[in-house]
């Protein structure tokens, strides 16, 4: 869709994503590490989705990454997909960059380049960032590479330098390189057969007409429940506290003081999620709050 009534070079463009769909095998990389009930639902209503174009923007611009690797040294491998076999499935997998460390190309250096916000980065590498990384470690292992060392390089499209002015841990330059340590082998074949057989579990259930399994509070990306101590004429909370007892003391301290109960939220769920509309856990959720609002 175009909602936004976005020009038609950019609508045409997201529509002509060069991704290799149908040539990534049983799986990709990046749906590996997806919720496996995401996923399988998402696999079974594919004509059934719709996506607009601005939603679509970031993930555009971040294509660009791969125009510009390709005038970075020729002796680095560019977008190279890797495929392994596991638990039955055939697993893909594109490196953005494989830099050799020996003539041989026997060891190497895998780059992953991410276009985001400073923010992703503050406090370090987000936990599917290194996930992915460490799904191509495994699939680079199993083609035959030793590899030495992982890296996110994040190019911060909302970098300021006024910010960075101030010091303190906001990213000094608008690229920053993060870190991943690579996993030791037996450790990673174990978690990528723990991973494939949750894909396999949802998309067998879902194809026996069953619930697949659910999603779990870190795969919903679920914030708790917060208590906000509050004051008359004032925007923002005083505070944020999980303990309720605890709010309310300190709000018993302040002129006009009192407590504001914010309920937790799946915020993947609510905001980021294609299939929620599908989704059986979801449904059920939202069937329950209104039973309670009732």
């Amino acid at each position: 869709t175009n909602v936004h009534h976005l020009p038609l070079a950019i609508v045409e463009a997201v529509k002509n994503d060069p991704y290799p769909h149908g040539q990534t095998g049983d799986i990709s990389a990046t749906s590996l590490i997806a919720p496996p009930q995401l996923v399988a639902l998402r696999r079974q209503h594919e004509a059934d989705l719709e996506e607009d174009a601005a939603d679509r923007i970031w993930s555009l611009l971040g294509q660009s990454i791969h125009t510009i690797l390709e005038r970075a040294e020729p002796s680095a491998i560019t977008e190279r997909r890797l495929f392994a076999t596991c638990c039955g499935w055939r697993i893909s997998g594109q490196a953005d960059r494989i830099v050799p460390l020996d003539l041989e190309y026997a060891t190497i250096h895998i780059e992953d380049y991410k276009t985001t916000s400073v923010w992703s980065v503050i406090d370090g590498v987000k936990p599917e960032w290194a996930d992915q990384l460490h799904v191509l470690q495994w699939l680079a292992a199993e083609n035959g590479y030793d590899v030495r060392g992982l890296s996110i390089v994040a190019l911060l499209r909302d970098w300021s330098r006024n910010k960075a002015k101030d010091g303190g841990n906001y990213p000094q330059a608008p690229v920053v390189t993060l870190t991943v340590k690579p996993r030791p082998l037996d450790a990673l074949n174990t978690w990528i057969k723990d991973l494939v057989f949750g894909h396999q579990l949802a998309r067998a259930s879902l194809e026996a007409k069953m619930d697949p399994p659910t999603c779990t509070p870190e795969q919903r990306w679920e914030r708790p429940a917060v208590f906000a101590v509050r004051t008359p004429g004032r925007k923002s909370a005083v505070k944020l506290y999980e303990d309720r007892d605890l709010a309310q003391a300190h709000a018993d301290d302040l002129k006009g003081g009192y407590v504001e109960h914010r309920p937790g939220e799946p915020t993947r769920c609510l905001y980021y999620c294609p299939v929620a509309g599908f989704c059986p856990q979801r449904q059920a959720e939202l069937a329950a709050n209104l039973d309670l609002a009732a």
